[in-house]
């Protein structure tokens, strides 16, 4: 199996770091035990759109061809990224803790 050039693979970190600083930031100010002040209500008017707006995107690459397959994954849909997207949305008791320890794993 090949494997990527330092270089890249340095790159892909980044990235990864960078959206997962942009998730944490969301986070903490969702977590926020104080009364919001305006500052906090704008992040969240910001941020909130955005994270939707990801979603959205996921869903749109993960459409259904006419095949039945997935048009990203080209599994059969609902793909996994789907699948998972819409455990977490509508049953998110039962998802989290398997999802939070794949994150607290990844870390």
């Amino acid at each position: 199996m090949d494997t990527l050039a330092p270089a890249i693979a340095d790159a892909f970190e980044l990235l990864r770091q960078d959206l997962c600083q942009r998730l944490d930031d969301a986070e903490s100010s969702s977590l926020s035990y104080q009364d919001w002040d305006q500052e906090d209500i704008d992040t969240a008017r910001e941020v909130i759109p955005h994270l939707v707006l990801v979603l959205r995107g996921l869903l749109l690459d993960h459409q259904m061809r006419p095949n039945g397959d997935c048009r990203t994954c080209t599994s059969a849909w609902p793909c996994p990224v789907v699948a998972m997207m819409h455990g977490l949305l509508k049953d998110p008791e039962d998802q989290f803790v398997t999802l939070a320890r794949r994150v607290y794993e990844a870390q």
